[in-house]
């Protein structure tokens, strides 16, 4: 299985942590999101990686220029931002198989259960699975609900999107390369033909998509006695 980490945004919302640094090589407990990510890809048994990047794109190529054990591509948006579905289509060969490829975003740090790994395939006619969790009290997600055989519906329920997804490359395919398309408008496209499915994830999630987030978490404990299985993998897969 391959995936995809979505890192082409630009940091905004975080304010001066942004300035110097790119948003997926922000630090906690001395860990990058970008990194973290890939400890979970590694835990996930994921073969290759593409990240796409577009702000201060050369420090993320220059990040994985020390990483020897691991299939990364970058695959900078130059000159525009092109939408995570536009970053996907872009960076993706033509002659991609049908083969189902994870998505991740960095920007939520996920904690899966011990049990858990993503789907390897896609049923019930899906060509994309979402992982969701209860919309956080005061949050404006879009809403999400998971009908029968795990078809979804937008725009109603208490579930919402947390950044982590399978899907079929296959369905991107016939979008214009270069060009911006959004992936919450393909979630609902393929909704409307009853093409995507969901489940509820088997852990928790930490959203620090913004600098009071990331602040209030600079002084506790997030990754707990897993850090040190953090540091051991990216101490093997960079070259000493």
């Amino acid at each position: 299985m391959n995936a995809f980490v979505l890192a082409a945004g630009f940091g905004k919302r975080m304010g001066s942590l942004t300035k110097n640094t790119p948003k997926p090589l922000l630090q906690i407990q001395s860990i990058t999101l970008l990194d973290y990510s890939l400890y979970l890809l590694n835990l996930w048994n994921i073969q290759k990686i593409w990240v796409n990047a577009h702000y201060l794109s050369e420090q993320i190529i220059n990040h994985f220029k020390s990483f020897e054990n691991a299939q990364i591509e970058v695959v900078v948006e130059k000159e525009k931002i092109l939408g995570t579905a536009g970053g996907i289509r872009t960076a993706l060969p033509d002659n991609l198989s049908s083969e189902p490829m994870l998505i991740i975003n960095p920007d939520t740090i996920f904690f899966p259960d011990q049990n858990f790994s993503p789907k390897t395939s896609l049923a019930n006619n899906s060509k994309i699975h979402l992982y969701l969790l209860p919309s956080p009290e005061g949050q404006n997600y879009t809403k999400i609900s998971i009908g029968k055989n795990q078809k979804l519906e937008f725009g109603i329920g208490n579930l919402y999107y947390i950044g982590l997804a399978v899907i079929n490359p296959f369905c991107l395919i016939e979008l214009e390369k270069n060009q911006y398309f959004d992936l919450s408008d393909i979630f609902k496209e393929c909704a409307i033909r009853g093409e995507i499915t969901g489940e509820i994830f088997s852990g928790t999630v930490l959203d620090l998509g913004t600098k009071e987030l990331w602040d209030s978490y600079q002084t506790k404990d997030i990754f707990g006695e897993n850090l040190n299985n953090i540091k051991t993998f990216l101490n093997r897969s960079k070259m000493t």
